[in-house]
């Protein structure tokens, strides 16, 4: 047993004597490595049933911030104790059961961006520590948990709000989990236009889903009521995997919160819209969220007022298709008329 790379590529490590722990081999260390080789550096790892210490000790080699290594065996904690003569960095190793190690992190408020989960196979451990990790929210925003286990079995993520990624090793398995990354695009969409479908659909490629809230603006007199808007939005998103609609007449902010986005998603046309657009970024940052600007190469000039003057004269090349069925009818033309 050897580390793959980095600082101390090379170096022989103490395996374990006996059958109590199962170190994860070179090879299978190899390919998860190759898997996470750009989510290690400076990363703040928990290597949770550490074992030998072997995956943990890997990521100092390669620069992690910094690796808490926990097991209830005395005999492991003196066996990564050993493995971790010669090699500096910043590290903690804790004699303790899982659980009281999860509720230490969440009462000091620490989330890691690797946990590595390899207890010994078919106990159902690290299914207790996938919870557990998940109620705490000991997970970053970005960060990675990665669950070993043997391949006669399967897991299934049931948690809203992550992902999973399977990868099978021959007798090993590795399920790597991540958080669902979503946006929260904002808007009076009165109507939604081909523009802010081409900023949804830039969206649908940077975010796992994208949720298009249909806002109020107290200082907007709107063309289409909030139903008539929300219809516009959902149409749209209904043919768009990853995509849905939701209104409300809270703040953008209030909102993301209640449907668990990491950033807000914001069209801009041109220099015109920087300025404004900057300050609401900087409102949002305050309160916890980045926002990305996407200004779409096609569409990108159309505005909403130029919009509702092409339907009032039966133009609707700036609407979604999906949409025009919904312009055409005969309640949306006599409130494009005034009636």
């Amino acid at each position: 047993m050897r580390i793959v790379a980095g600082r101390y590529k090379g170096k022989n490590l103490i395996s374990p004597k006996g059958e109590d722990v199962r170190p994860t081999t070179t090879r299978i260390k190899e390919t998860l490595f190759n898997i996470l080789q750009c989510d290690v550096p400076s990363a703040r790892v928990l290597d949770l049933f550490a074992g030998s210490g072997s995956l943990g000790i890997e990521c100092i080699s390669r620069g992690a911030e910094h690796v808490t290594f926990v097991d209830k065996s005395r005999d492991s904690i003196a066996l990564i104790r050993e493995n971790l003569k010669g090699i500096d960095g910043y590290y903690s190793v804790i004699n303790s059961d899982f659980m009281a190690a999860l509720n230490g992190a969440a009462y000091n408020g620490i989330k890691y961006d690797l946990i590595f989960l390899d207890p010994p196979y078919a106990s159902g451990l690290a299914e207790l520590a996938i919870d557990k990790i998940f109620e705490f929210d000991l997970l970053s925003q970005y960060g990675i948990i990665v669950f070993e286990h043997g391949s006669e079995k399967t897991y299934t993520l049931t948690a809203d709000g992550y992902k999973q990624r399977t990868k099978r090793m021959g007798t090993v398995t590795a399920e790597f989990i991540t958080r669902k990354h979503i946006a929260l695009m904002t808007g009076s969409f009165d109507p939604f236009t081909r523009g802010h479908e081409a900023v949804l659909d830039e969206a649908l490629c940077r975010f796992d889903e994208v949720v298009v809230a249909c806002l109020i603006n107290e200082d907007k007199k709107y063309t289409f009521t909030n139903a008539q808007r929300l219809a516009l939005v959902e149409a749209v998103c209904r043919t768009k995997k990853g995509a849905r609609a939701v209104f409300s007449d809270k703040f953008a902010v209030e909102v993301a919160k209640e449907v668990g986005a990491c950033a807000l998603v914001r069209g801009i046309r041109d220099n015109d819209d920087v300025e404004y657009e900057n300050e609401m970024a900087k409102y949002n940052k305050e309160h916890g969220y980045d926002t990305v600007f996407i200004q779409p190469d096609f569409y990108g000039e159309i505005s909403s007022t130029k919009v509702k003057e092409q339907l009032k004269s039966g133009d609707f090349s700036s609407i979604p298709p999906i949409t025009v069925a919904l312009m055409s009818s005969e309640e949306y033309q006599k409130r494009l008329c005034g009636a």
